[in-house]
């Protein structure tokens, strides 16, 4: 599994989050839903029902939005109003991409009709100005001009993927190529055209790729170690993580150091390192898990004031947030107003955390801040119960890492 490109991304981020929601479970008890309603200069783009109107993109163009204030703790989300998989009959609906201020304040910034939802939002250039979309085929890949609301779209060969923009700035596109007999990071262009190729190993090896905070660098998934690669091209050094031959970068904990969760040979479930790029040896931050649960296998970690917080799998693919216990094991951490089936970080800032979590039964998916010292909650989009909600989030960081690292 690309944990990379899925965890905040998602991410990934996204992942970064996308594949990510594969773990999301039908199954669930009931919660309080209630309508995302819009606020701020989205209201004048929006109708009766809440959603844009046809001509969001001209509306959103005019709407004053503050591009100068955004920074550490705004969002890109798309929505669908389409109806969850659960409910039938199915009713499609319009899907939106909006900025999210840390506020909740929500401005649209492009529209696309019912029955066209088929862009998955992936990635948001650190300059502000582009966010970048994987379409209906995995080497379809679309770009929005935030400010503007011009969408492009170009194909990269058969085999490629998208994974994040690349560089400092963005200035370029990162992707993987899986062909017979190689596997490749590669840079293209923002048009789409091949610059060079940054890394290559055996079949199998390179899906995921994570950039430095300067940009210079970037994490790699090899066939028998991480590897750190130059931005420019060629393998900077190998950091390999003693009896974890299968390992994934999940981001950068800090300047110096990534964040990888390994999987050892003879189990299932994933453990969390920290992997100094000086070569120094690398060190756990999560034990071994077991199949004896909550916890199977941990794929994300921040760090809060209150204390180190995991993403966690558990039983039935379900997707949870987990405090470390001083007995190796964890305590489930339940967040207000979900129901703890898919409850993905995104990322931190300061003493909370962004949460994308499913809100009711029917697989409605929302977004939130969450203090877990407190157990506050912030809702920032509320996706009514039987309608998709947030399908993708990518928070705007400039420095490429958690806030809360």
């Amino acid at each position: 599994m690309n944990i990379r490109a899925h965890l905040g991304s998602t991410w990934t981020g996204f992942a970064v989050l996308p594949v990510l929601a594969v773990f999301a479970l039908a199954g669930c008890s009931s919660v309080n839903g209630r309508d995302a309603q819009p606020s701020g200069s989205q209201r004048a783009a929006t109708n009766a029902t809440g959603h844009p109107r046809p001509g969001v993109v001209a509306a959103a163009k005019q709407s004053g939005v503050p591009w100068g204030a955004v920074g550490a703790g705004w969002t890109l989300a798309e929505y669908s109003a389409s109806t969850s998989g659960s409910v039938m009959p199915r009713k499609d609906g319009p899907t939106v991409l909006y900025l999210v201020s840390p506020q909740g304040a929500k401005d649209a910034l492009y529209r696309w009709p019912a029955g066209q939802a088929n862009w998955t939002l992936l990635d948001w250039s650190r300059d502000k100005t582009r966010a970048l979309f994987v379409g209906p085929t995995p080497n379809t890949v679309g770009q929005l001009v935030l400010a503007t609301g011009k969408f492009t779209t170009f194909k990269l060969p058969s085999g490629t993927q998208p994974i994040s923009y690349s560089r400092a700035e963005g200035t370029a596109i990162l992707a993987t190529e899986q062909a017979a007999g190689m596997d490749k990071i590669l840079s293209y262009d923002l048009a789409g055209r091949l610059e060079q190729a940054l890394a290559s190993g055996q079949p199998g090896s390179m899906n995921a790729a994570v950039y430095s905070p300067n940009g210079a660098t970037l994490a790699v998934n090899g066939a028998k170690a991480l590897e750190q690669v130059s931005n420019t091209g060629g393998v900077v050094r190998s950091l390999p993580v003693p009896g974890n031959p299968a390992c994934q970068p999940v981001r950068w904990w800090n300047g110096s150091t990534i964040l990888a969760s390994c999987t050892a040979p003879g189990y299932a479930a994933a453990r969390l390192w920290l992997v100094p790029v000086t070569g120094a040896s690398p060190t756990a931050l999560t034990p071994q898990r077991n199949a004896k649960g909550p916890d199977f296998g941990d794929i994300g970690a921040w760090q809060l004031p209150s204390g180190l917080y995991l993403q966690a799998t558990g039983a039935c693919g379900v997707i949870f947030i987990a405090k470390p216990l001083s007995t190796g094991s964890v305590a489930v951490v339940n967040v207000p107003e979900t129901i703890g089936n898919d409850n993905q970080i995104v990322t931190a800032l300061g003493a909370r955390l962004l949460v994308q979590a499913q809100t009711s039964c029917e697989e409605s998916t929302s977004l939130l801040w969450f203090n877990p010292a407190t157990n506050a909650v912030q809702m920032l989009v509320r996706a009514p119960s039987g309608i998709r909600g947030v399908l993708a989030t990518v928070a705007y960081n400039p420095s490429r890492l958690s806030a809360g690292a």
